[in-house]
């Protein structure tokens, strides 16, 4: 699934482009979208916005189109109108470019939104926001939730999906079945600098594509050359075999040797 750095890489190379280009006819090839084509047709996009895993497309004219690219939706630019492989939307732009969406497994989501607090309200603290701040993060981690639970849950830090979970926790060195509540300070603190790291990390690398992930024209991200552990065989630290364990209905890679369950303990040098 795309997660918040490929979803703010589409965000980066789409924003400049679209800026002030007017919807001129949106084709819907997917009833099951229900999106209201009139609430975009005729109206000129001031911006491309990025909150979690939603990509928000502000219309001059008021309200904004909210898109989710669920499992396995892209968003391509062609210059032509060039049926495209499981293709749900087709935008047409006054320059004459069309904005796709295609969607192999239909989970993707798009929405006409009056106020953007519509989705917002919804959703808890973007790790690239103002409000990611130490004290905000330390605030969430209360509680016997597990950590690949607490991460996975968007109405806490949004953005997160499955890969980064793992990678954010060999990071920050901690077992993914480690509880809120029995985080150390140090702790809390190192797991709020790794969310922000590898998120960061990984989009300079423009994303990770193990499967469907790819840019506005097509090409892939890179960072799946630089996962530590997630669909690894080894710790790059310690060279202890990984271990894949399914935690909130989800596969987890993580090492039991940097990442013990009981605790800080001593983990070996990075």
């Amino acid at each position: 699934m795309p997660e918040l750095p490929e979803v703010e890489v589409l965000r980066r190379e789409l924003e400049p482009f679209l800026r002030g280009k007017r919807i001129v006819l949106v084709e819907i090839r997917d009833p099951r979208l229900g999106f209201p084509k009139e609430a975009a047709e005729g109206k000129t996009i001031i911006g491309v916005r990025r909150l979690g895993k939603y990509l928000l497309f502000g219309l001059a004219e008021g309200g904004c189109l909210a898109l989710h690219l669920g499992m396995t939706g892209k968003l391509l630019l062609a210059k032509a109108n060039t049926p495209q492989r499981h293709e749900r939307v087709d935008i047409l732009l006054s320059s004459g470019e069309h904005l796709l969406f295609c969607d192999t497994r239909r989970l993707g989501k798009i929405a006409f939104l009056r106020e953007e607090k519509e989705l917002s309200e919804k959703l808890g603290l973007d790790p690239l926001s103002p409000a990611y701040t130490l004290e905000n993060v330390r605030a969430l981690l209360e509680g016997k939730r597990r950590l690949k639970d607490f991460l996975l849950d968007q109405r806490g830090i949004c953005g997160i999906g499955n890969i980064y979970a793992s990678e954010i926790l060999f990071r920050a060195q901690l077992h993914p079945e480690r509880t809120l509540s029995s985080l150390s300070e140090a702790e809390k603190a190192r797991l709020f600098v790794a969310i922000r790291e590898v998120l960061e990390e990984a989009i300079e690398e423009r994303g990770t594509t193990i499967r469907d992930f790819r840019r506005t024209l097509g090409e892939e991200g890179n960072f799946q050359h630089l996962l530590a552990v997630y669909g690894k065989s080894h710790c790059p630290r310690c060279g202890t075999p990984i271990v894949r364990k399914v935690i909130a209905s989800r596969s987890t890679y993580f090492c039991p040797r940097c990442q013990p369950l009981e605790g800080e303990g001593e983990t070996p040098d990075a």
